[in-house]
């Protein structure tokens, strides 16, 4: 998930600890969340909207990460989760 947070909580003269005390939670989980280390939770990004005078779309955009060409995605999610679908190949549907 991409984010506009550190550009606009800066924009609006706010540290992380300002931002973290007016949604309560902690500084290091802004940290995390403007580097993409962590994906806010519905609830967090509401109320990190509200403070950043946004709306949740204008401050998180969804980025897919799971690209039928990258390896992680084929071996984690085609093998577990196509297999106990009943999915032995997810290009022909074919058990």
């Amino acid at each position: 998930m991409q984010n506009t947070i550190r550009e606009t909580r800066k924009r609006l003269s706010l540290s992380q600890d300002d931002l973290a005390r007016i949604c309560h939670v902690s500084r290091q989980t802004i940290n995390a969340i403007e580097n993409d280390k962590y994906d806010a939770e519905l609830s967090l990004a509401f109320r990190l909207a509200n403070a950043l005078e946004s709306k949740v779309d204008e401050i998180f955009t969804y980025e897919n990460r799971m690209r039928d060409n990258d390896p992680l995605w084929c071996e984690k999610y085609k093998c577990i989760l196509w297999q106990s679908a009943g999915f032995q190949n997810r290009e022909t549907n074919q058990v």
